[in-house]
């Protein structure tokens, strides 16, 4: 017990240091929780799955293509047919399924897949109500529980009605378990595949083509790889029975069985970003945990005293250790419960930070991820000091501690300013490709453009309605928006026995190129009699030796101009052409665009309040070009904001480490400043004597911090974007200057005091 009283008695007599040391704890631990709760997130992706060690993707490869979960329909099946005693149950989804259901004249908007009898239990979802064999009831549909709760609150959904399309009706037939963010398949909602539109969409046979993601459950002890070793000769014998797939160029396929656990590590975006999101929360942890050393450390000098006194009592090394140890896990809770604190009530800016919610970020699988990172922390912030601390010889009763005073505290500021430029460099780097990707010239005038999918009854009485607005310059109207809406179209050869390539394209009325300023580079505008216009990479993969007008393209027509339009997600054009807005739309939802007036957010505003009254029903939403931009770079805004509030965080966490270590600087050398300014030493030179320790530390430490974020800062760019902006040494040597000004301007403020202090009142103090 006396141990932890005077552990207690030590907190409260050095209680500025204690204050300093909870803040730095507290925000380390706070970020790098929830860092590592993003990783683990991650980790433990599709862990929900009931058995998921026993579920597989089934990936299909087309002429040597990237492999993809979308198979052909009938693979499920020849699975189970064909490997019976492996293949326990497979199942197919169809995840093209229009979003939305009515509940009387309520829009509701829903993740919702198609699916069949055997979805739930291939994938382990537990059933809370209902039977999975009444999927293949054409009208049923499936619930998620907190779905269920939503939309009928209290009441039973068990037999209730909902509406699809407004023609369909859907009778709730199951109630499942709720499906988190971290799993491959994210649903709320499941109609049965036997319903009528389902199989209008998408063909059922081999013919139908790659479309639907499958998975595959596999018997215990089942081994997959004999599966994968077979299964390419059976289906590639009913594929090589379809003519239209040597047609379009398809040929080779091949089909193979991939865990679930661990596929998403297949995308090379989601391993940087963990990689790089594990890194900078170990940057935090590290940084907050030796920063917690090197003030206590700092200490030493004057606590030695008192160590010494507590071992001439009879105090041991274990003792002293522990003494040392529970002022470190008094702290150490003090500052986890600060962060749990600032998790709590900083929820929702933590999930429009990180796009991920709290419940699954902490869900109990995820646990030991955070809890690690508490115990790192107070391992690392008790053993280098308490080993210190307990070695401090008896002799200290009868002298001033300075023996050894710095060996320690060298490599801690090393580690500290390293992290500090790291992650500053990293955030120059993030912020510089984010604002050249938003910026970037697409060849075409965005300003103050909205637009809206929608599928209207009457397109020219829609455009006359948005355009006799008052706060409406113009409108017109386009089959998809030019930034994430694209569809693509396979380009045949002249004989149009096999595919040419793929092209993205567009269909454009009259007006559409001149209201967003799309520039012609060559002809002249198309017009409906089978004309198109195309970009320099159509030319090139056409093999043109022209600039290409005037050639004929089969099926599309003739080329009368050449534009240039860039995609965001792209560095090279890809193959575009465009080709008149046609009467055969009808029946499909078209991007209706208006331009608006200033104020351009307040307009916005009005204008989805007009569209509400004009199609109460279903009221088209307007969206403007820079908000789509945002949406397709958000994980990497996200990231970037991420990067951001780590270098705040790691910069108050350096700030109150450097006030710290100079706090004891001067404590310790206050005689030693004194002396000097009794024999006529000026304050600029007592400032240079304090900052020439640090900067030898800090010049190197920040150098290779900066190298380190240029490396790791080229990783997460290469594998984030397409079109890379090359950055300039001179933003990696202002970094390094700003972070030097930062931790030197931080030693000289504090120590201006002492440096122009009377030198009298020094040595009275000794």
């Amino acid at each position: 017990m006396k141990t932890i009283y005077y552990a207690i008695q030590n907190i409260i007599r050095g209680k500025n240091s204690t204050i300093i040391k909870v803040v730095s704890l507290s925000l380390g631990l706070f970020l790098s929780i929830v860092l590592f709760a993003l990783v683990g997130t991650e980790l433990n992706y599709d862990s929900f799955y009931q058995d998921n060690e026993d579920i597989y993707v089934v990936e299909t490869c087309w002429s040597g293509g990237k492999p993809s979960y979308y198979c052909i329909y009938p693979t499920a099946k020849t699975l189970m047919d064909h490997f019976p005693e492996h293949v326990e149950v497979a199942t197919v989804i169809n995840d093209f399924t229009p979003r939305y259901v009515q509940l009387g004249k309520e829009d509701i908007r829903l993740k919702l897949i198609g699916v069949d009898s055997l979805f739930f239990q291939t994938m382990g979802i537990p059933l809370i109500e209902g039977n999975a064999s009444d999927m293949n009831i054409p009208d049923a549909i499936f619930l998620s529980q907190s779905t269920a709760k939503r939309i009928f609150g209290s009441e039973n959904a068990m037999g209730k009605t909902l509406m699809w399309q407004t023609k369909h009706e859907l009778i709730v037939k199951g109630i499942f378990a709720d499906v988190p963010e971290n799993v491959t398949i994210k649903t709320e909602a499941a109609v049965s595949l036997h319903h009528p539109w389902a199989k209008s969409i998408m063909r059922t046979d081999w013919s139908g083509g790659g479309s639907w993601p499958t998975f595959v459950r596999l018997k215990k002890g089942a081994d997959a790889e004999f599966i994968n070793q077979r299964i390419n000769t059976i289906v590639g014998n009913y594929v090589s029975a379809i003519d239209s797939y040597e047609q379009r160029g398809l040929k080779n396929v091949k089909v193979s069985l991939t865990p679930l656990r661990g596929y998403n590590f297949k995308n090379e975006k989601t391993r940087t970003m963990v990689s790089i999101v594990s890194l900078l929360g170990l940057v935090l942890l590290l940084t907050a945990s030796f920063n917690y050393a090197l003030i206590s450390i700092s200490s030493l000098s004057y606590r030695a005293k008192a160590i010494g006194v507590h071992k001439c009592n009879g105090a041991e090394v274990r003792n002293i250790f522990g003494m040392f140890l529970w002022e470190t896990l008094f702290v150490t809770g003090i500052s986890v419960l600060i962060a749990i604190f600032l998790i709590l009530n900083l929820q929702e800016q933590i999930e429009d930070l990180t796009y991920v919610k709290m419940e699954t970020m902490f869900a109990l699988n995820n646990l030991w991820v955070p809890i690690l990172a508490i115990v790192v922390l107070f391992l690392i912030g008790t053993i280098l000091p308490g080993q210190l601390f307990s070695s401090i010889p008896v002799t200290q009763v009868f002298h001033r501690y300075t023996e050894g005073k710095k060996r320690w505290k060298y490599p801690l500021l090393f580690i500290q300013f390293g992290g500090t430029a790291f992650i500053m460099g990293f955030l120059s780097v993030t912020y510089a490709q984010y604002q050249y990707a938003m910026n970037k010239d697409l060849g075409y005038n965005s300003n103050r453009v909205v637009y809206a999918s929608y599928l209207f009854e009457n397109t020219d009485n829609a455009l006359s309605n948005v355009r006799n607005l008052p706060y409406v310059e113009n409108a017109e109207c386009a089959m998809h928006n030019l930034l994430n809406q694209i569809g693509t179209h396979s380009i045949m050869t002249e004989d149009k026995s096999k595919i040419k390539f793929f092209s993205r394209y567009g269909q454009f009325n009259e007006q559409f190129l001149h209201f967003m300023d799309i520039r012609l580079k060559a002809g002249k505008h198309h017009t409906p009699h089978n004309e198109i216009l195309v970009n320099p990479a159509f030319v090139k993969e056409m093999g043109w030796t022209s600039d290409g007008i005037g050639e004929i393209v089969p099926d599309l027509g003739t080329v009368t101009g050449i534009i240039d339009i860039a995609f965001p997600d792209q560095s090279e054009s890809s193959p575009y052409y465009v080709s008149w807005i046609s009467e055969s739309i009808k029946g499909w939802s078209i991007d209706l665009h208006a331009r608006l007036k200033e104020p351009f957010e307040e307009n916005l505003i009005r204008l989805n309040e007009d569209m509400a009254k004009i199609y109460p029903n279903r009221p088209p939403v307007f969206r403007s070009y820079e908000w789509t931009l945002q949406n397709i770079f958000r994980t990497q805004r996200t990231f970037r904001d991420s990067v951001l509030v780590a270098c705040i965080a790691i910069l108050a966490i350096t700030l109150l480490g450097v006030i710290g270590y100079t706090n004891d600087e001067v404590r310790r050398r206050s005689k030693e400043i004194a002396i000097r300014k009794v024999n006529g030493a000026e304050a600029g030179h007592i400032l240079q004597m304090l900052c020439r320790d640090v900067f030898i530390i800090a010049l190197p430490a920040v150098v290779i911090g900066v190298m380190l974020s240029w490396q790791i800062g080229n990783v997460w760019v290469s594998s984030n974007f397409k079109d890379i902006l090359f950055i300039s040494p001179l933003v990696y040597i202002g970094v390094v200057i700003v972070a030097l000004a930062f931790i030197l301007g931080t030693v000289i403020v504090k120590s201006w005091r002492v440096a122009n202090e009377n030198p009298v009142v020094s040595i009275k103090s000794e």
